[in-house]
């Protein structure tokens, strides 16, 4: 019994020695939780947190500034340290990013005279113990606070300024512009402001930390199919003409789309499709049926391509560039098609008046009307294929 009692001696005191560290509980350190106990206990002795510090005693109907005894707008600042682009959804003209912000205001309620609690600037406390603004998304789908209700601190320091910090994934809507699909680039903006307040009581600031204004990192926070190029910030004004009149924090963002997927899953394919169905077409020896089953086989293919196009993009009311190059392939097949029969019909009819003719001309051109001819207009829409997809190498080398 004393041996096990002994043990537990033992175990409890190299536990007790593992977490103890003498550096920690030096007097100056007690000497600062006794001085930061003292100030929270009076800092939050009379202070109201379901009451706001915005100044609103003043006219409303009265233009901006015009008491010189009160005091500036309350200001409040919006500081974005990380941005993410997760997903954009561009059949419904939405995006969807993560953002890391930091957020800060004043209420002159909880400032102090660092000298009266030995030199103490700032503390850390609970979110719940003070008033906070609500942040709102403007234009906005879906908001997600990814921070624990239950947990959020605040910094609060001696001038009365508090900040708080916030991760949140925001779903904005984005009109998409996608004439130039699939080398489109998107420019996006993700709007705050804070509900109820108007712009003569609240004064909005926002900033981007300049430690992401780099090409760098523009390419970690895009995703595998979008870059981001290029991120912004501004302040808007938004007008009712009323006192409801607003200010906006707006993060602006451009993305470009990554064209490769593209590239090689539908305009490749689609050039080789039809490269190949026109040389079907025109093959010699082979019957008509063969040869419209091959043309009926491409304009069903270009339908599907043009189907799963459509499910990527938002109904608009101009049609992309992708669209008008699958759109041009399945006409060239069409043309294709309608040039084999024209041809076979002509070969019927001219050839017995031909050979009655009995001339070199009528030799000549009853040999044209036959396999050259065909081989002719094969090559023709060839090119015209070529033609097509050099010009989509074009897009993409100028969008690079």
């Amino acid at each position: 019994m004393c041996y096990w009692l002994y043990l537990l001696f033992l175990m409890i005191g190299e536990t007790h020695l593992f977490y103890y560290d003498p550096q920690l509980y030096v007097p100056k350190y007690r000497d600062y939780l006794e001085a930061q106990g003292n100030l929270t206990r009076d800092l939050f002795k009379t202070y109201e947190k379901d009451v706001s510090p915005v100044y609103t005693w003043f006219d409303t109907t009265k233009p901006l500034g015009y008491d010189p005894n009160a005091p500036k707008r309350w200001n409040y600042t919006l500081f974005l340290y990380s941005l993410k682009l997760v997903e954009v959804n561009e059949p419904e003209e939405q995006v969807s990013v993560v953002l890391e912000l930091m957020e800060y205001w004043h209420d002159p309620r909880l400032s102090w005279n660092a000298s009266d609690y030995k030199n103490v600037t700032a503390i850390f406390t609970r979110q719940e113990k003070v008033w906070s603004p609500t942040l709102t998304p403007f234009g906005a789908n879906e908001l997600i606070d990814f921070r624990d209700q239950d947990f959020r601190l605040v910094c609060i320091d001696n001038l009365g300024l508090i900040y708080d910090y916030l991760s949140v994934r925001v779903s904005a809507n984005c009109r998409m512009n996608v004439a130039n699909f699939p080398f489109d680039s998107q420019t996006c903006q993700i709007r705050f402001s804070l509900p109820i307040f108007s712009y003569l009581e609240v004064q909005i600031f926002n900033e981007v930390y300049q430690g992401i204004q780099n090409v760098s990192s523009f390419e970690r926070m895009g995703n595998s199919e979008w870059q981001l190029i290029n991120l912004t910030n501004r302040v808007d004004f938004l007008s009712f003409n009323d006192r409801f009149d607003v200010e906006l924090s707006v993060f602006e963002i451009k993305i470009a789309r990554n064209p490769l997927y593209y590239f090689y899953m539908i305009v490749f394919p689609s050039f080789v499709i039809n490269s190949v169905s026109i040389i079907g077409v025109f093959m010699k020896g082979a019957d008509k049926m063969s040869k419209l089953n091959v043309g009926l086989t491409n304009i069903m293919t270009m339908t599907f391509i043009l189907g799963v196009m459509s499910d990527k993009i938002p109904r608009t009311g101009s049609i992309p560039l992708l669209g008008i190059y699958i759109i041009i392939n399945l006409l060239i097949m069409l043309l294709a098609i309608c040039i084999e029969m024209f041809v076979n019909k002509l070969r019927r009819w001219a050839t017995p008046r031909l050979r009655k003719r009995k001339s070199l001309l009528s030799a000549k051109l009853e040999t044209f009307i036959g396999t050259p001819l065909e081989y002719t207009c094969a090559v023709a829409l060839e090119l015209m294929t070529c033609a097509n997809f050099l010009i989509m190498i074009g897009f993409w080398i100028d969008d690079s």
